[in-house]
């Protein structure tokens, strides 16, 4: 099956599991998991939640895979650069990438994606890593922008 269209169906399921469910966390989960099983390629997937109590720093929220680093700052990794930026990073070759934070050496691509809350507010990054290198283009990041955008639109909670 061609990629957008298997991105396609796998958002719809998303989006259709979480319709009126208040809880993030359940977002978050639901799409981790429906990602992680309809992409081989997807070695890691989750998130990593802005933390309320420490200022620019992120923490292992809902996710399938190996062990997650716990906390990262933001401007820390590919992930704290998307943070930093509200930018999506995609990274063909991590090893290469200033700042890298090895969480699992196995993964040598990665794409994260920045999630906005409600307000337009950083809410969480959608991190997902790979074990063989340039593994995401620009169809996985137009995907998961868009899923990004959508799955906590209408919510009035993170």
């Amino acid at each position: 099956m061609e990629k957008s269209v298997k991105y396609d169906d796998v958002i719809k399921q998303i989006l259709a599991v979480v319709k009126g469910e208040p809880s993030a966390t359940a977002r978050y989960a639901s799409a981790a998991c429906l990602l992680s099983q309809s992409f081989d390629y997807f070695f890691w997937t989750g998130f990593y939640v802005v933390d309320p109590v420490k200022p620019r720093e992120l923490v292992v929220g809902p996710y399938q895979g190996t062990l997650g680093c716990l906390r990262i700052a933001y401007g820390r990794g590919v992930c704290g650069a998307a943070a930093e930026s509200l930018k999506t990073q995609i990274v063909k070759n991590v090893h290469e990438f200033p700042g890298h934070i090895a969480c699992d050496s196995q993964t040598n691509s990665e794409i994260v994606v920045p999630v906005l809350d409600y307000s337009g507010k950083l809410a969480a990054v959608l991190d997902v890593d790979s074990t063989k290198y340039n593994s995401f283009d620009e169809v996985d990041q137009q995907a998961l922008e868009y899923l990004c955008q959508s799955l906590l639109k209408g919510t009035s909670q993170t």
